[in-house]
């Protein structure tokens, strides 16, 4: 009977921890207005002059070109379906970075004016530089896992600009955590139906969340 009433009143407390997840209300960010928008393939810095901000990991995992090839196609896959903006990306984005790296090899560059001349390079207003700070790839599967997956990822929009170009920032950095670690996670534990998701899915989550933090 004791027992019966410890697992009823679990129920409850996580349904109350659910519910009052789903009511917060949070202020929308701003929106951008309407412009040219041109969108960076996803990169890994893997030296401090490559940062636009933050630092990198001791232990960076290497993300190899495959996945950074999915993450695009995915985020490239998302903007178009979940928002109205047309963006220059692919074949334009990837011909002036190496236009660009080119450059940068006989002139220095900070990020901040690399991304900013690839932007001016690709005849945009805002573009948006997507990056993997580190990965851990999930072990196991949905059910069971070794080694839960974890992304630390920066989304920025660069206003380009010859004379002063501006940045704005989302970092979204998570490891997947077991509902008995953290109960706050309820939400998310039942949005992921109680599986363990990959480090692709939740770099999308991610994605998902600098579309609105960005006001893309």
């Amino acid at each position: 009977m004791h027992k019966h009433l410890r697992h009823t009143g679990l129920v409850i407390c996580l349904l109350g921890l659910f519910v009052i997840a789903g009511c917060a209300k949070t202020k929308a960010p701003a929106q951008l207005p309407p412009l040219a928008m041109g969108l960076a393939m996803f990169t890994q810095p893997t030296n401090t002059g490559d940062l636009l901000a933050g630092y990198i990991p001791s232990d960076q995992f290497k993300v190899s070109p495959e996945t950074l090839d999915q993450l695009d196609a995915n985020f490239e896959k998302i903007l178009r379906t979940e928002t109205r903006r047309i963006y220059t990306r692919g074949a334009a984005a990837r011909q002036c970075y190496e236009i660009v790296t080119a450059q940068r090899s006989e002139t220095p560059l900070n990020a901040l004016k690399f991304w900013n001349q690839v932007g001016i390079c690709m005849k945009t207003d805002v573009l948006i530089i997507p990056q993997v700070i580190d990965w851990t790839p999930r072990e196991g599967g949905e059910i069971g896992a070794f080694q839960s997956a974890g992304v630390n990822m920066d989304f920025y929009a660069l206003r380009v600009d010859v004379e002063e170009p501006s940045i704005s920032r989302f970092h979204f950095e998570e490891t997947q955590e077991s509902l008995s670690n953290n109960l706050l996670n309820v939400k998310k534990w039942f949005q992921r139906k109680g599986q363990w998701i990959t480090a692709e899915q939740l770099a999308e989550e991610g994605m998902r969340q600098a579309i609105t933090e960005l006001g893309l």
